[in-house]
């Protein structure tokens, strides 16, 4: 056994240390040429997503994008319309 794979946690009883797991060389690389694969394909899903954003914000460029135009006097429904008059009726009595 080597000194070097015990380490003393913090906060506890003095002399208390805990093995760590020693990882085999073979274990190393196999971990590193998983996390390898991965990325690669964290990377392509991300350039994916980056040009499928892209042609959407082109699309909407082209179609003319609606904006909410807030404060501005537009069509007023059946149902605004016969509270409106019903607040007026109520205001008259």
């Amino acid at each position: 056994m080597n000194i070097n794979d015990f380490v003393i946690l913090p906060g506890s009883k003095a002399g208390t240390s805990v093995r760590l797991k020693t990882k085999t060389v073979k274990e190393l690389q196999l971990e590193k040429v998983q996390l390898e694969t991965e990325n690669r394909e964290m990377e392509k899903k991300l350039r994916e997503l980056q040009s499928s954003m892209s042609r959407e914000k082109e699309e909407r460029k082209k179609l003319g994008a609606y904006h909410w135009k807030s404060g501005q006097a537009g069509s007023v429904t059946i149902r605004a319309r016969i509270l409106a008059q019903s607040n007026e009726n109520r205001r008259k009595v």
